[in-house]
């Protein structure tokens, strides 16, 4: 029998993606602990990651060792994804989860949410499972492909 594993299936160990990332197994602890990613911890609390857990600690050490940010800058980035443009559009019970105000950190690794998101599995929401990578975190955070035409040079100069 043969089963597809899917890329966001944990089936990695914390080892394995340290290795495959060639960063401390404490660094990707740390990035957990700052919130920027969420790892599956089996019954024996072990730490096991996925393709899509491995390609988002890819773009945070990009950001970092190439962009120059720091986890706070990526945190606030984060914290700029529109979760309701992902769970069903802004509605009141949006409005009103502290979330939608807190530019602290992204909505999975905050503690006090709304009511759409309190007893949710924050590794399967869509808001996590977001494409993340470098090149497409604007379309992430602005809405994706909008239809923006270039100005021309006449039009900049004005």
């Amino acid at each position: 029998m043969q089963t597809d594993l899917g890329v966001y299936d944990p089936v990695l160990t914390i080892g394995t993606v340290a290795k495959m990332l060639d960063i401390a197994v404490q660094t990707i602890r740390m990035y957990e602990q700052e919130g920027l990613i969420i790892a599956y911890k089996t019954e024996g609390g072990h730490r096991m990651y996925s393709l899509h857990d491995v390609e988002r600690l890819r773009c945070i050490r990009k950001m970092i060792t190439e962009h120059g940010l720091n986890i706070n800058g990526i945190r606030k980035m984060m914290s700029l994804v529109p979760c309701w443009g992902f769970k069903g559009g802004l509605d009141d019970e949006c409005r009103q989860c502290p979330v939608y105000y807190d530019a602290e950190g992204p909505c999975w690794a905050q503690k006090n949410v709304g009511s759409k998101c309190r007893l949710a599995d924050c590794r399967s929401c869509p808001v996590y499972r977001i494409e993340f990578n470098c090149t497409t975190i604007k379309e992430v955070v602005f809405g994706h492909k909008r239809d923006i035409k270039p100005l021309s040079n006449q039009e900049q100069k004005k």
